[in-house]
């Protein structure tokens, strides 16, 4: 086997796929099944053997399992097994099941990988009439060759498109981004390394709290490319006032305070540009930013000579852009400079938590890095006798390991339940925050315990229990970050030509806030505003619709 070449697994119930590949695609190492050194061709033992790849779902998992670094996968649809040996299906017709098993095999598979590339190998239009083909269809890891591709040579084609837009993705890309292993996260993390080295504006989607920010900081930034800053603007911290000059720069005597000052465009050259909330920019400001954005020059306030900029643009909001467009409260020429047919959807906590557990871990051991929190932490090991590599932070769930390497929060199996059913309004900014509070509430009892030397740390005092009531005391908050219930709305004041616009620029402001924050449901939306539900959801529907707003389908 050679350093550095790409690793496939073959799973097809037959032979003439491995005797193919393995004739004409010999720059690849193969996922067996025996212990024998490769390549299969080169093997004295190869007349007969059956081990080259995988036949059913049970040896897919088997060579998956002694092969983790597998790069792809090379999937037939069609088996002829007995049921026996069938993947699990909710169809009921055995010939039915024979002939898309592949697809049965990829939902199995899906569970475990999510993040693995899938070359599908069947006839497209055969495919394309099946109902069950959604798996497929859905699956953006999922490449189907069809039948005009059933050569070795076009396979190897396909294959490679595959693993060069994995290994698009660079170092980088990892980062301390909290990836996890959900389908959604996988899909972004791909298409944030495609379009991070572009010259193109990305238009980065979701609810507050998502990591949005993150995202464009430690992930799109470093992926770049770019010698240059990574500079972030919340446009909705700015005053109105200043808006202009922070984005474009001002000379003294500009206007009345004004001084000689750098904007955020220039400062960005060379670099990456985050505009967060660049809904709330006055449509003045974004006539101005589009100038910018296509000349790509930028005139600082008082000043009649352009300057050059540089600047890969990153816009973000959790705001419905098009929605905006209609109702002329953003232009749609910028909307179109922003690329939404490459945007970015982080999706929300809610969707993605298969990744609870990883999420919890990863916060815990960055809370207690350093700083403050970090002294609690070396305050509390230094009573209680702990000492060396020790001294961090790490999560267990249900019950501590037998012998904790490091000082181990443990959150209770009930804790995690409830998080789980927990609507997360605040996303995953909310879960850090509640992760930092029990955690640091549990520190500081056990460290108060080790400094009196209660028994109950002496005898385990490298676990640290999280109690299940401060957990449940933390959901219950209002999850004020994110605007649920019982939060404050957070609505900007824009100049309007009357007193009506103003009026209902605030209205739409406060309904798209309500709508994100009670995930589209209006029976809830009306319960806040009016104090009930039922019918009166119908009435805050149609007030949503006259306002020009439109429900995102999920």
């Amino acid at each position: 086997m050679k350093p550095g070449r790409p690793r496939l697994l073959l799973v097809d119930d037959g032979e003439r796929y491995a005797e193919l590949l393995h004739r004409f695609l010999r720059d690849y190492d193969f996922a067996t099944r025996c212990d024998l050194p490769g390549p299969c061709w080169e093997c004295s033992r190869r007349s007969g053997c059956t081990l080259t790849h995988a036949h059913d779902l049970a040896e897919a998992e088997a060579a998956l399992a002694r092969h983790p670094d597998v790069d792809a996968v090379l999937l037939d649809v069609a088996f002829e097994l007995p049921e026996s040996r069938l993947a699990p299906s909710n169809e009921r017709d055995p010939e039915r099941r024979r002939r898309l098993q592949g697809l049965d095999i990829l939902t199995a598979l899906r569970r475990r990988r999510p993040e693995l590339p899938v070359v599908l190998m069947t006839s497209k239009e055969e495919l394309a009439l099946e109902d069950a083909a959604d798996p497929a269809a859905g699956d953006e890891l999922v490449t189907v060759a069809g039948a005009d591709a059933f050569d070795a040579r076009a396979i190897g084609l396909l294959i490679e498109r595959v693993l060069r837009s994995r290994r698009a993705a660079p170092a980088a890309m990892a980062g301390d981004f909290l990836w996890g292993s959900a389908p959604a996260m996988a899909r972004l993390k791909r298409d944030a390394a495609a379009l991070a080295r572009t010259s193109l504006p990305i238009l980065l989607l979701g609810e507050t709290g998502t990591g949005k920010s993150a995202l464009a900081e430690r992930v799109i930034h470093p992926a770049s490319g770019r010698t240059g800053p990574f500079v972030a603007v919340d446009v909705a911290a700015l005053p109105a006032t200043l808006v202009a000059a922070e984005l474009f720069g001002s000379t003294r005597g500009a206007f009345s305070g004004a001084v000689d000052r750098v904007g955020r465009l220039e400062a960005a050259h060379k670099g990456t540009l985050l505009l967060d909330e660049i809904g709330n920019l006055p449509l003045e400001l974004q006539r101005m930013l589009l100038t910018a954005v296509e000349s790509g020059r930028v005139t600082r306030l008082g000043e009649s000579t352009a300057r050059p900029v540089d600047v890969k643009l990153v816009a973000a909001t959790n705001a419905d852009l098009p929605a905006m467009v209609a109702a002329g409260t953003f232009r749609g020429d910028l909307y179109a400079r922003l690329n939404p047919t490459a945007r970015l959807e982080v999706p929300p906590l809610r969707a993605r938590l298969g990744d609870l557990e990883e999420l919890i871990a990863a916060f815990v051991r960055n809370a207690f890095a350093a700083g403050v929190d970090r002294a609690l932490l070396a305050e509390y090991a230094a009573a209680a006798g702990i000492g060396g590599a020790a001294q961090r932070a790490e999560v267990a769930f249900g019950k501590p390991p037998a012998e904790p390497r490091a000082i181990t929060f443990v959150v209770p199996q009930a804790s995690l339940r409830a998080m789980r059913a927990h609507p997360w309004p605040g996303n995953v900014r909310e879960l850090q925050l509640a992760v930092a509070n029990a955690t640091v509430f549990a520190l500081a009892d056990a460290a108060e315990a080790a400094r009196t030397g209660r028994a109950a740390t002496a005898a385990a005092p490298r676990v640290v229990p999280i109690a299940a009531r401060t957990l449940a005391q933390l959901l219950a908050a209002p999850a004020t970050a994110a605007g649920g219930a019982g939060a404050t709305v957070t609505l900007g004041l824009r100049a309007r030509p009357s007193l009506n616009q103003v009026a209902r620029d605030l209205e739409r402001q406060l309904y798209q806030q309500l709508f994100d924050a009670h995930g589209g449901d209006f029976e809830a939306m009306a319960r806040r505003l009016l104090g009930v539900g039922g019918a009166a959801a119908r009435k805050v529907r149609l007030r949503f619709n006259q306002l020009g707003l439109r429900a995102r389908k999920s």
